[in-house]
C-alpha cells in the first residue's frame, strides 16, 4: 500500500487561504476524448464583459496531493479575480488504472475545445495563458512549448509551480565518474553536451581547429565536489516526500518507457535524458527465434520443474544505467514557435528545486539562442556584447523565484501566500493583454 501524504501542521487559528475572493459564476462541461472517455472542465468565468476577458487555463496537480480540492478551488477563484480571465480548468484524469498518454490527451482535447468555444471571437487571435504546479505544472509547460504557434490563437505565458520536468530522478541512476558515461545507444540530435552553452561550444570547436599544433595537455584539475542534490536534502519533507513522488511515478507510468516522453519530461525538449533503459537480451532475442525454435523451446519447457517454470515466467525487468546527455535544439529553425514568457516558482525545501532551475535555465538557453539568430547577422552570433544582450532579454522573459519551505500553491499556511498567488495573477493579466514583443 501507498504510503498516504503527510501535511504540513496547521497552526491554530486556522487561516483559509483565499476566503474572501468572491465566487465567479461557473459551468462545468463535459468533453469526449475520442473512444478513451471524457474529460470535464470547469469554466470561472471572468467579472469584466465576456468579450474582452482573457482565458486562463489552469491543470491540477493531480495524484501527488490528492486531497486538497477546498484549497484548490479557493486558489482558482483567487487566480481568476486576479488576472481577470476567464479561467478554464482541465480536469485530467490519472489515478490509478489511468496511466499515461491518458492525462496528456486529456488536456490536448481540452485546449481543443477551448480553442473553438471560449474564445470570444473566431477571427480574432488570441492570448492564451497556463498555469499548475507538480504533475499539471508539467503538462502545463509541454501544453506551453508546443502550442505557441505565430499566425493564430497561441499560448504567450506558462506558469508553473514546482513541475516535474524530469522523471527519471536523481537517486533512480548509479553514480559515475562524468568521464567514464557511456554514449546513449540511440543517435543524438547535437553532439554538444548538455551542460554546455550551444553558442560557447560551437566556438571553442572553431578555435580548436585553427590550431595548428595541439597544446601540452594541462595538468587534470581536482573536481570539485558538487553540493547534495535537492532531490535528496529535502527527500523527507512532509509534503511531497520522494517517496511519494517515486511511487505515483511508478503508478502513472505502467511502461517505464513513457518516463522519457518529452511530453512528459519536457525537460527532455532541450536535452536527452541523462539515463536509458537497457532491456534483458532475452526479450530482444525471442521475438527473432523461428517458429521451430520455439516449438522445440516449448517442448522442452513442457518437462522442467513447476519451479523452473515460474521462474521462467518471471517477467525480466529493464534496468536503467545512465549515459551522457546532449543538447537538444528547441524549438528547431523550422518551425514558426516562440516560446512565450514563464513564471515558475520552488521552494527552498522542495525536492524537485533542481527541476525547476534547470529548466528556467534551458527556457533562458533557448529563448536566447532563437531570438539571437534571427535578430542578428550570423558573423554576430559569437560576439559577446551581442551574446550578453540576448541573454538579458531571456532573463527578462524567464522568471524564477523560491519562497520557504516546498512553495505549493496548494499547501501552504504562509500568511503573505495569498499576495504571491494575487501577484502570480497580475502578472498573467499583464502578459495575455499587453502587446506582443
Amino acid at each position: 500500500m501507498l504510503r498516504r501524504l503527510l501535511f504540513l501542521p496547521r497552526t491554530a487559528p486556522h487561516r483559509r487561504l483565499f476566503s474572501a475572493v468572491a465566487s465567479p459564476r461557473t459551468e462545468h462541461v463535459t468533453i469526449p476524448c475520442g473512444s478513451n472517455g471524457t474529460v470535464t472542465v470547469d469554466i470561472f468565468h471572468a467579472s469584466r464583459a465576456s468579450q474582452s476577458a482573457p482565458v486562463l487555463i489552469y491543470l491540477p496537480s493531480g495524484p501527488l496531493l490528492p486531497e486538497h480540492t477546498a484549497e484548490e478551488d479557493r486558489l482558482v477563484k483567487a487566480l481568476a479575480a486576479s488576472s481577470r480571465s476567464t479561467l478554464a480548468r482541465i480536469n485530467y484524469r490519472a489515478t490509478t488504472g489511468i496511466t499515461w498518454p491518458t492525462p496528456l490527451h486529456d488536456v490536448l482535447a481540452g485546449y481543443d475545445w477551448i480553442i473553438q468555444h471560449l474564445l470570444s471571437d473566431e477571427s480574432q487571435v488570441a492570448r492564451l495563458g497556463v498555469c499548475g504546479e507538480l504533475l499539471g505544472a508539467s503538462l502545463a509547460t509541454s501544453l506551453a512549448l508546443t502550442e505557441c504557434r505565430l499566425g493564430g490563437s497561441r499560448i504567450v505565458a506558462a506558469a508553473a509551480n514546482n513541475p516535474v520536468a524530469d522523471w527519471v530522478f536523481a537517486d533512480d541512476l548509479p553514480v559515475a565518474e562524468p568521464s567514464n558515461l557511456p554514449e546513449p545507444r540511440a543517435p543524438e540530435e547535437t553532439a554538444i553536451p548538455a551542460d554546455q552553452d550551444t553558442m560557447t561550444w560551437w566556438a571553442q570547436q572553431e578555435d580548436k581547429d585553427e590550431r595548428e599544433t595541439p597544446a601540452k595537455p594541462a595538468r587534470p584539475k581536482k573536481r570539485a565536489s558538487k553540493p547534495p542534490s535537492a532531490w535528496l536534502t529535502n527527500a523527507d519533507n512532509p509534503v511531497i516526500p520522494t517517496l511519494t513522488l517515486s511511487a505515483q511515478r511508478d503508478i502513472l507510468f505502467g511502461n517505464p518507457q513513457h518516463m522519457f516522453d518529452r511530453f512528459a519530461s519536457p525537460i527532455h525538449f532541450f536535452r536527452s535524458p541523462h539515463g536509458e533503459l537497457i532491456y534483458p537480451k532475452d526479450d530482444d532475442g525471442f521475438a527473432s527465434l523461428d517458429p521451430l525454435d520455439i516449438e522445440d523451446r516449448l517442448d522442452i519447457n513442457h518437462y522442467e520443474s513447476r519451479q523452473d517454470m515460474e521462474r521462467d515466467r518471471a517477467p525480466l525487468m529493464p534496468v536503467l544505467r545512465r549515459c551522457r546527455a546532449y543538447a537538444r535544439i528547441y524549438p528547431p529553425a523550422n518551425m514558426l514557435l516562440s516560446l512565450p514568457q514563464w513564471h515558475i516558482t520552488t521552494g527552498l525545501n522542495s525536492p524537485l528545486l533542481d527541476q525547476a532551475s534547470e529548466l528556467a535555465k534551458m527556457l533562458k538557453r533557448s529563448i536566447a539562442r532563437r531570438q539571437l539568430r534571427t535578430k542578428t547577422a550570423r558573423i554576430m552570433w559569437q560576439d559577446p556584447v551581442e551574446k550578453a544582450k540576448y541573454e538579458a532579454w531571456a532573463d527578462q522573459r524567464v522568471g524564477l523565484s523560491t519562497s520557504e519551505g516546498v512553495g505549493l500553491w496548494t499547501v501552504s499556511d504562509s500568511p503573505s501566500w495569498q499576495d504571491g498567488v494575487e501577484s502570480l495573477g497580475r502578472w498573467m493579466e499583464e502578459c495575455l493583454t499587453s502587446k506582443p514583443a
